[in-house]
C-alpha cells in the first residue's frame, strides 16, 4: 500500500560573491518583516485589541514598502517576504494549538533563512549541470547533488548557518510504500520500549543498550584550541571573524555526526518494531 507524502530534500549550495551578498540582504530582509509583523500583531492585540490576521499584515507591508525608510524592501523578492508573513501565521497557528511556546523575534545570529515558492525559483540546466535559479539572484546557483529529486519541488528554503554554509532545502511530493509488519498481517506486533540514559545513549526492553559516541567530548580538545586562537583576537575583525566561523564549524560538525547517528539509530528502530 502507498500513499502521498511531501519529503524534504536537503543539498549543500555553493553561491559565488555576487550571490552571497544578495542573499545577505534577503536574510536580512526576511528576518525584518518577520520581526516588524511580530512586533505589529502583539502591538495591536495587547494596545488596540484588534486581532490582525495573515491579509492584514500583508497590505501594512506593501505599504512599508512605499515609506522612505523601509523602501530598500523591494530590493528583493516579495516571495520571500510574504514567505517570512506565512511562517509567523504557522507560528501563531502552532502556539494557538499548543504545540509551541508563543513566537520569538529572529536574532542575526545563528541560522538565517529565505524561502521561496512557485516561480520565484526552478532548477535549470548550464553547461550540462542542474544549478538553482532564484528570483532576483544574479546568475545561477551551484548545487551538490548527493541524491536525485522525486519530483518538481513546490518550495525551497535557503539558509546560511554560523559555520558560514549554505544548504538548500526542496520540498517534493512523493508516493511512499507504508512499511509491512515485522512478523506479517496476521502475526502478533513486534513491541519494544527505549529509555533514554547518559553512559548508554539507549537502553531497550529487549536488552540491548545502545553506546554514548559523546561527540563533544571527542571534539573538546579541538574546539578548546579554536576557542582559545579566538579569544586572542581583536572582537569584530576580519581575523575575528574568519575564526568565529573555524569554532562554528568544529560545533557544526559535533552536530552533523550526533544528527547523522540518531536518525540511523530511529530508522532501525522503526523497521525493526511495530510498536515503540
Amino acid at each position: 500500500m502507498t500513499h502521498e507524502i511531501k519529503r524534504t530534500y536537503r543539498y549543500r549550495l555553493y553561491p559565488g560573491e555576487a550571490q552571497k551578498a544578495e542573499l545577505a540582504r534577503t536574510f536580512g530582509c526576511s528576518r525584518w518583516v518577520y520581526n516588524w509583523a511580530l512586533e505589529t500583531k502583539t502591538k495591536a492585540y495587547y494596545q488596540d485589541e484588534e486581532s490582525l490576521s495573515f491579509t492584514d499584515l500583508s497590505s501594512r507591508l506593501t505599504s512599508k514598502k512605499k515609506e522612505e525608510e523601509t523602501k530598500w524592501l523591494s530590493e528583493v523578492s516579495a516571495v520571500t517576504l510574504q514567505q517570512s508573513l506565512r511562517n509567523l501565521n504557522q507560528a501563531f497557528t502552532n502556539f494557538f494549538e499548543g504545540r509551541a511556546e508563543y513566537p520569538s523575534f529572529k536574532s542575526k545570529k545563528g541560522d538565517q533563512t529565505a524561502r521561496y515558492v512557485g516561480t520565484a525559483f526552478d532548477i535549470r540546466e548550464e553547461n550540462g549541470k542542474q544549478k538553482l535559479r532564484l528570483s532576483k539572484m544574479p546568475g545561477l546557483i551551484n548545487i551538490r547533488w548527493s541524491r536525485e529529486l522525486p519530483s518538481e519541488p513546490s518550495s525551497c528554503t535557503v539558509t546560511k548557518n554560523a559555520a558560514g554554509q549554505y544548504h538548500v532545502c526542496f520540498v517534493c511530493t512523493e508516493e511512499a510504500d507504508l512499511l509491512p509488519r515485522v512478523n506479517g498481517e496476521n502475526g502478533d506486533l513486534e513491541f519494544v520500549g527505549v529509555d533514554l540514559g547518559i553512559e548508554s545513549l539507549v537502553t531497550l526492553s529487549t536488552g540491548e543498550k545502545v553506546g554514548n559516541p559523546r561527540w563533544f567530548e571527542n571534539e573538546h580538545e579541538r574546539l578548546r584550541r579554536e576557542q582559545q586562537k579566538l579569544s586572542r583576537k581583536e572582537k569584530g575583525s576580519n581575523n575575528w571573524e574568519r575564526q568565529r566561523q573555524r569554532v562554528a564549524k568544529v560545533h557544526q560538525r559535533i552536530q552533523d555526526r550526533r544528527k547523522d547517528f540518531i536518525e540511523k539509530l530511529t530508522t532501525r528502530l522503526v523497521e525493526k518494531f511495530d510498536v515503540i
